[in-house]
């Protein structure tokens, strides 16, 4: 009778964590990007250390490393359907957001000085 149950126990044990793993594979997954900005005039945005020009959809963590105190990085969805601050004038450091891209055309700039540092990227 022991050797029933302990069998019993195991085929259940081992079902719900096939439903667990079913489950933590339906989430959605979250693609790395980085920006950078100074301590020059320079703003870049890269996915494993290539310039970005065009994404697919979806989920995307952005850490930026703002270099200089006189400038900030803004990210931006023509059409002003979207628009965040990722640092601002003043900070030096890091900051890190997770934003879901959709389809159009993005762009990130520093305030400041957008006429000269700006760049822009395709998602869809």
């Amino acid at each position: 009778m022991v050797g029933k149950a302990l069998v019993l126990a195991c085929v259940g044990a081992a079902g719900v964590a096939l439903a667990l793993s079913s489950v933590s594979g339906a989430r959605t997954s979250v693609t790395l990007l980085r920006g950078t900005v100074g301590p020059g005039f320079t703003i870049n945005l890269t996915k494993q250390g290539h310039r970005v020009t065009r994404l697919a959809p979806g989920m995307y963590r952005i850490i930026v490393s703002d270099r200089s105190g006189i400038h900030n990085f803004k990210l931006e969805k023509s059409g002003g359907a979207f628009e965040r601050r990722v640092t601002t004038v003043g900070f030096t450091g890091s900051r890190t957001i997770t934003v879901r891209l959709t389809r159009g055309r993005w762009e990130y700039y520093c305030e400041p000085h957008e006429s000269s540092m700006e760049g822009h990227f395709t998602v869809g």
